[in-house]
């Protein structure tokens, strides 16, 4: 029976170990990784927490359920005082005017139409159920993770970037100031290089604010201090399975199985709701401690009770429809379920595959613009092209290089998510897995 749960100190384990990573990562010098973070968020979790909780309160309607089949034992006792019996009338107690009793009962159910067997494999199904739930809200959150970590990267690469093109800019604003000084080059040309400084810093302001607001969300994941350092370490295999590999993977995803486990809990259910139309037998037996009455000498009792249903006003057959329609809802879950998870598997698979081609391309321009923004320096000292030129090939130079490194940051982003979409991340320490 042990096998059927996600038992507590597996999940104090689990929490043990984040905290380890957590403590030791606040510390590292190399910055906090994603793995680190994913532990500190585990750790902070309400959402994951809540689910836990909702584990162990699965597992002890299990064990409800399995007290069903196991005998009750209960004390009695009555005292009872009534009108006195009149004068001259027969009664076949000592005292006609007082009743008392104290007893030991035992009930052992001997068949109740097999609903307790049915119950106790509904709730074992319940019980996968959420185990599957747990899975899958930790699963989310290692998105949501994943979303904000290279979110925030991207955004401090881009202020990287920008911070380059305007020392670039710059340099730019020096060398035509010191040929305005020579009278080979117009005052209008320092403006313009002026002008594309202002609207960089611009730029830098805005990313500056949505970065702001990402750590904000850092801070309310990780309970971490919003300023601290990010270490990127994944990296990305150089080939790519074949998408019906990974669309193979979707009965083994959390969601999925929980709502196939929900079925079964379904069917269970309507078991119960038949078996209530079933006959029930109970054995009961009683040990007297105090009896009055005529039977004060009868020390205990057995006896077998029968009891057939004939009549409940359409009750039990109503259940039994209302359990066939639980079952159809929960069959049509399974559907709806298992086919969103295909639509979200083919649309990460898509944007990986896209994020690769679009890698190669960007590359490619990248170092083709870096090219022609040297070109065009030299070529500007020999007075062959315009310093508008010179400064558009500067801009589309660093457009292609923060293109670049935003593309790098969403191609691991995208094949994080699939790898988490199919199971494969985040890797959860042994044990903690129902």
């Amino acid at each position: 029976m042990k096998r059927y749960f996600v038992k507590p100190v597996r999940i104090t384990i689990w929490v043990l170990l984040s905290a380890t990573i957590l403590i030791r990562s606040v510390f590292a010098a190399d910055g906090l990784t994603l793995e680190e973070y994913f532990a500190a968020a585990m750790v902070r979790s309400e959402v994951v927490a809540t689910q836990s909780e909702l584990i162990h309160q699965t597992e002890e309607r299990y064990h409800q359920a399995n007290s069903a089949l196991r005998p009750t034992v209960s004390g009695v006792a009555t005292y009872k005082r009534q009108d006195p019996v009149p004068a001259g009338a027969s009664s076949t107690s000592n005292n006609p005017n007082r009743d008392s009793l104290v007893k030991l009962n035992a009930t052992q159910p001997l068949f109740r139409g097999f609903r307790e067997f049915a119950a106790l494999r509904q709730s074992k199904a319940l019980l996968d159920a959420q185990n599957e739930d747990y899975l899958q809200a930790s699963s989310q959150l290692f998105k949501d993770v994943v979303q904000n970590f290279y979110t925030i990267l991207s955004i401090e690469k881009d202020l990287i970037n920008l911070d380059v093109e305007i020392s670039l800019n710059r340099d730019r604003e020096n060398e035509i100031n010191s040929r305005v000084r020579i009278g080979r080059s117009r005052p209008s040309e320092v403006l313009t290089v002026q002008s594309a400084i202002s609207t960089l810093r611009a730029q830098m302001e805005q990313l500056r604010g949505q970065l702001g607001v990402e750590r904000e969300v850092f801070a309310f994941l990780s309970g971490l201090d919003s300023t601290t350092t990010l270490s990127d370490t994944e990296v990305i295999p150089a080939g790519l399975a074949p998408q019906i590999a990974y669309l193979s993977l979707v009965p083994l995803r959390p969601d999925v199985k929980a709502s196939q486990r929900r079925v079964t809990a379904a069917q269970e259910n309507m078991s119960v709701a038949k078996g209530a139309k079933l006959p029930t037998v109970d054995l009961t037996a009683n040990r007297y401690l105090d009896r009055s009455g005529s039977l004060k000498d009868s020390t205990w009792d057995v006896a077998v009770e029968l009891n057939v249903p004939l009549y409940s006003g359409g009750l039990l057959q109503s259940q039994v429809r209302e359990a066939i329609s639980q079952q159809t809802q929960a069959e049509l879950a399974v559907s709806q379920v298992t086919r969103q998870a295909e639509q979200e598997i083919r649309a990460l698979y898509q944007s990986v595959v896209y994020d690769s081609a679009q890698l190669d391309a960007l590359e490619k321009a990248t170092v083709a613009a870096r090219k022609n923004y040297e070109a065009q320096q030299r070529d500007y000292r020999f007075g062959l092209v315009t310093n508008l030129e010179v400064i558009q090939a500067l801009t589309a130079f660093q457009e292609n290089q923060r293109a670049l490194d935003r593309a790098r940051y969403s191609a691991k982003l995208n094949f994080l998510k699939l790898e988490a979409a199919v199971v494969r991340r985040p890797d959860f320490p042994k044990g903690t897995t129902p």
